[in-house]
């Protein structure tokens, strides 16, 4: 079966029309999956943080989130520079299975605080405290 493209320059209206932004109002990035107790501490330390999650998808991939809009973002939730967006923009919705407006959650665990995240270690027996110093 073919797609038609989300966007082309014969047609005025994209998959993006009837969308509320969601893709643009954060960044992820893969992270290496925990191994050790240093790991786990740099995931702790980044679940400290304001706006920041870290979640495992689907497929087993390890993520961290950072809940921020594009500068770009308008208010009626259309790209000020859709145009000459970035080719990750322009990729993001050619397939449906990776838009945001198709499927609520691509998390499959997801930390929002450390709290989360040292519960999820303690739960499997994972060893990821440090000895106190004294």
């Amino acid at each position: 079966m073919t797609q038609t493209p989300s966007h082309d320059a014969t047609s005025s209206k994209s998959d993006c029309d009837d969308c509320d932004g969601r893709c643009c109002r954060y960044i992820a990035t893969e992270l290496d999956r925990p191994r050790s107790k240093r790991d786990y501490d740099h995931i702790r330390w980044f679940l400290l943080h304001q706006n920041v999650t870290v979640y495992i998808d689907r497929s087993g991939q390890w993520f961290i989130e950072f809940q921020t809009p594009c500068r770009e973002l308008q208010p009626d939730n259309r790209c000020r520079i859709y145009d000459r967006r970035p080719r990750i923009c322009r990729e993001h919705n050619n397939d449906d299975e990776r838009c945001e407006r198709f499927d609520a959650s691509p998390y499959r665990i997801c930390f929002n605080n450390e709290q989360q995240f040292e519960r999820y270690l303690t739960k499997r027996g994972i060893d990821w405290q440090f000895k106190a110093l004294r």
